[in-house]
Parts: structure tokens; sequence; C-alpha cells
């Protein structure tokens, strides 16, 4: 029984030993905090939070996002109009925009918006397309923006030959006028590429080859006769029949 006592006795003291230990380091742990730190408010921090949600959802409203789209169009507008006019297309001296609803571009007039399709010949296509892919590239340059600088144009030129002809003698089959609107077409290329600066790459397919030192050093690929993307070879050893 003395025994038995005895290891009763040491079990409750044991017990009393780990509950001051806790209770000490409770202890401690308090004096370490200042309750009367407002950090340690959770009604203020709550109030923090809220005032951030306000913050963010304000910056996300719905009219807010419409009123820099705007303003964002509005720029990039007056870059398509600038373009427009340096390669003289037709409505050059109205202002063009982008409607983002049509995925087109628009000519404004004092009678109304004149869309692409109404604005005729290839050559003005092909012109504002060139016109609107760049000045979008200006801006994602300038603002920095994620969008991969790299723009592709496959045969720009192809507007100004006739659909028989045979493009190998690159510009000089045309006539003056078309040799001069190619001319145009390719030096502001050129220019607006150089301008749009560090991070863009324009590639340019096509058969024209212009007389022109600036030309000359940008031509990274020439692909005529036996020289081609594809070895003739390949063609011959591979040819398969008809059946």
């Amino acid at each position: 029984r003395a025994y038995a006592d005895r290891e009763r006795s040491r079990v409750l003291r044991d017990q009393a030993i780990n509950r001051a230990r806790a209770i000490g380091h409770i202890g401690a742990l308090l004096e370490q905090i200042d309750l009367s730190d407002e950090k340690y408010d959770i009604d203020i921090l709550i109030a923090e939070c809220q005032k951030q949600v306000d913050v963010l959802v304000d910056q996300l409203s719905i009219d807010d996002i419409e009123e820099r789209v705007y303003t964002f169009l509005s720029l990039i507008a007056d870059r398509m109009t600038t373009y427009a006019s340096d390669l003289k297309l037709e409505h050059a001296e109205l202002r063009m925009r982008l409607d983002l609803k049509n995925l087109s571009v628009i000519a404004e007039t004092v009678s109304g918006p004149i869309p692409l399709r109404r604005i005729g010949s290839g050559e003005n296509w092909v012109g504002y397309h060139i016109a609107t892919f760049l000045a979008l590239h200006h801006w994602f340059r300038t603002q920095n923006r994620p969008v991969p600088g790299i723009l592709v144009f496959d045969q720009p030129s192809q507007a100004h030959y006739p659909p028989d002809a045979d493009r190998r003698h690159g510009v000089d089959m045309l006539e003056d006028a078309d040799r001069r609107a190619v001319h145009k077409m390719f030096e502001f290329m050129y220019k607006a590429s150089k301008e749009i600066g560090e991070g863009f790459q324009l590639i340019v397919l096509d058969h024209a080859h212009l007389d022109q030192d600036w030309f000359d050093d940008s031509v990274v690929e020439e692909w005529r006769e036996d020289r081609a993307l594809i070895p003739n070879d390949w063609l011959d050893t591979n040819r398969t029949s008809p059946t």
C-alpha cells in the first residue's frame, strides 16, 4: 500500500509540474504580446482589409475599364491615322479607328462611319491591315505589354500584281503607279518597324525586290529559282505516283 501511495503521489507531482511549465510558457508568450497594439486588434485588421477590397473593386469597375479602353483605342487610332496618311491610302485624310465589336477598321466622317469593306481596292485593304497591326504593336511595345513582338506579312504587294503575272523579276514589270506604291509600302514598313524598336520583329514574305541598300540589308533569305525553302531534290526523290 505504501508503494502504491508513493506512486500516486509521484504522478500527481509530475502533473503539477507539467501544468506549471505550460502556464509558464503561456505567461511568457503573453508578456511578449502587447494587447494594446492596434495591429493585433481584429477589428482594425478587418477594417484595413475592407479598405483594400474597396480599392480593388474601384479598379475593376466596369465604367473605369470602359473609359481606359476608350482612351487606349483613341491613342491607337491616332497612330493608325498617321500610318494611313504615310501610306497615302483612300480616306487617309479622315480619322481611322479600330472597331472592337466588329473587329474592323472604321473611317470616321461627318456623315457617319465607313467600314473597311466599303473602302474599296485591294491596295487599301492591305494598307489598312498593315497600318492597324503596326499601330497595335507600337502600342504593345511602348506600354511593355506581354504580347509577342513578332508580326508576319505574306505577300503584301500582291494587290499590285496582275493575277497571272510572273513575279520572279520583282517590281520591274509593274506600272509606274504600282511600282511607286510597292516602294512606298516597303519603305513605310521598314521605317515603322525601326520606330517601334527593340523587342519587335517584322517578317515579310514577298516576291518584290527593291534596288535599295536598306532593302538589301533587311533581306535574310532569298528563295528564287533553284534556291527555295524546300530543296528541289526533295521533291524529285520523294515524289509519289498519283495512284
